[in-house]
């Protein structure tokens, strides 16, 4: 019987069970890597074109900067005139959301837990205890 585990385990340690599964445990998950590696590119004819992407995508010549996407933006005080002081329920949240330009909304409760991350286009709908608007923000 032929002794295949190797260097990685001590020769009083090879002939374990848990050696032996570990030894292929390890083989088998560098395996599919090893073979990731060896694959080459895809052909240009499988991927998809921008058309088929959904957007149209000039070129950009090499050794030209990648310009930056157009921030999207929200205008809170557009929305905040017309609805504070009205019932937060599912249709004056969307027009709050549309009226300040925005592509998320959120409502916000008095005591709420809410992520501090800033997002441009997101409105952010405040109520008090009795689902009144208070204040529209964006971010």
């Amino acid at each position: 019987m032929s002794n295949r585990i190797g260097p990685l385990f001590p020769l009083r340690l090879r002939n374990l069970p848990a050696a032996r599964l570990l030894s292929g445990a390890v083989l088998a998950a560098t395996l599919p890597l090893a073979m990731a590696a060896c694959a080459g590119p895809r052909p240009t004819e499988e991927m998809p074109s921008s058309a088929e992407q959904g957007g149209a995508v000039e070129p950009i010549a090499p050794g030209e900067p990648h310009p930056m996407p157009a921030p999207r933006t929200c205008n809170a005080e557009a929305a905040k005139a017309a609805l504070v002081g009205k019932t937060a329920d599912t249709a004056t949240v969307e027009r709050a959301r549309t009226q300040a330009g925005g592509h998320t909304v959120r409502v916000l409760k008095p005591g709420q837990a809410i992520t501090k991350e800033y997002m441009d286009g997101r409105v952010n709908v405040h109520v008090d205890e009795n689902n009144v608007i208070v204040d529209v923000g964006c971010g």
